[in-house]
């Protein structure tokens, strides 16, 4: 398997995590995280995506794998289906272990076969339920956390397996931000290619550019 994370940041976390009661979930360009523990999440166009610090105990997180592949001067992206996984943390960072993926099929293969690895900090493997979120039809968008409410309803693998009670006494908890609106591309739900796009050369481009394209951003 290839790292999909680098061994500084597991350093780092060895180095500055003590003073923590929490569980840090790591996340790199490979994961566009959708939801987790009850909470919508918003990820970001430009820039690094940022850890999600979590609370000690159960985690559900729900996101895509995503793989970029150039093609001459052209980017395009393979996404897989919703991915559901739910494991047990505490006082460590998270980070998610992908295998390396060569061309489009390759990564068409794992979303019909997902074989991933979740480790802590020590990069000791953690054991995990995982599923897929699937819904079926045409949509132009998707309530994630009205999904993940029904999928956890369930005795499906990864399921908090709760109550209706349960749901309706515990609602789940809104981020700060709304979810961005996401599109249909090639008969999947999807993040708008155009933002993947942007997303994929912003970060190509060099400081200069970057710090010229933001003061353009900033300026409409």
């Amino acid at each position: 398997m290839k790292r999909k994370f680098a061994f500084a940041s597991v350093l780092t976390a060895l180095l500055s995590f003590g003073a923590h009661a929490d569980v840090k979930l790591n996340l790199n360009d490979n994961i566009e995280l959708l939801a987790y523990n009850g909470k919508a999440h918003k990820s970001s166009v430009f820039g690094k995506e940022e850890s999600v610090v979590l609370q000690n105990g159960t985690q559900q997180v729900a996101f895509r794998y995503v793989e970029s592949f150039e093609e001459g001067k052209d980017v395009s992206f393979v996404r897989s289906d919703v991915l559901v996984v739910k494991f047990d943390a505490a006082d460590t960072e998270i980070f998610f272990d992908f295998p390396e993926h060569k061309n489009k099929r390759q990564v068409r293969q794992f979303n019909d076969n997902p074989e991933f690895a979740i480790l802590d900090t020590n990069e000791s493997r953690i054991a995990f339920e995982q599923n897929k979120l699937l819904k079926s039809g045409f949509q132009l968008s998707r309530d994630y956390l009205s999904e993940m409410q029904h999928f956890n309803q369930t005795d499906a693998p990864a399921s908090l397996q709760l109550t209706a009670s349960e749901v309706v006494s515990q609602p789940a908890a809104q981020s700060n931000t709304a979810p961005r609106a996401r599109v249909v591309v090639g008969g999947q739900d999807a993040l708008n290619e155009v933002e993947y796009q942007l997303h994929y050369w912003f970060e190509k481009a060099d400081a200069e550019t970057q710090a010229r394209f933001k003061a353009f951003v900033n300026a409409r």
